[in-house]
């Protein structure tokens, strides 16, 4: 991807208010106003032996090139809900179909200027049966745990600590 940038500056976003309520759509290069939100959804899939899967992105994001990540993740784009935002950002970015309900999210939260919707999915797929978009994507792993969080342990990036224990936790609940 030379010369290319792997963010889409152009994707339309929904814009809320502090009462989470609509109030109008921005692009991603457009600077959101105080008070103004967009939502973001992350997730974290883990096998059946317990290991999660993440993904280290290419060096051409804008955020946090090369960096190891979550499962998966995004902005929604205008119209879609949280749910669908995740189902789509799941399919695009490794391959992996799957309908996503409310009861897969196990967290909400604030930040500046977005919301972050959390979700928790356990697989039988193994590597090979995904397929990483190579555009965002330089490849995929399974880890444990503990190798996982040394992994999203970086400077200046939230490690997820607590976002992969209570992802954990949501499916040991769900069980």
């Amino acid at each position: 991807m030379s010369g290319m940038v792997a963010d889409r500056l152009t994707e339309h976003w929904d814009i809320y208010n502090h009462q989470f309520q609509r109030i109008g759509d921005r692009q991603r290069h457009e600077t959101l106003a105080s008070g103004e939100f967009h939502l973001v959804v992350n997730a974290f899939i883990f096998n059946t032996a317990g290991s999660v899967l993440l993904q280290q992105r290419v060096a051409d994001k804008i955020n946090f090139p090369n960096y190891w990540d979550c499962s998966a993740g995004g902005s929604v784009l205008a119209g879609e809900t949280i749910e669908a935002g995740m189902q789509r950002e799941l399919a695009e970015e490794l391959g992996f179909y799957r309908t996503v309900t409310s009861a897969d999210n196990f967290w909400i939260r604030s930040y500046s200027h977005w919301v972050e919707a959390w979700f928790a999915f356990q697989t039988t797929q193994s590597l090979s049966d995904l397929t990483p978009q190579h555009a965002e994507l330089q490849r995929i792993a399974y880890f444990t745990p503990d190798v996982a969080e040394r992994h999203l342990t970086q400077i200046g990036f939230n490690n997820y600590h607590l976002e992969l224990e209570r992802a954990w936790t949501h499916l040991q609940q769900r069980k």
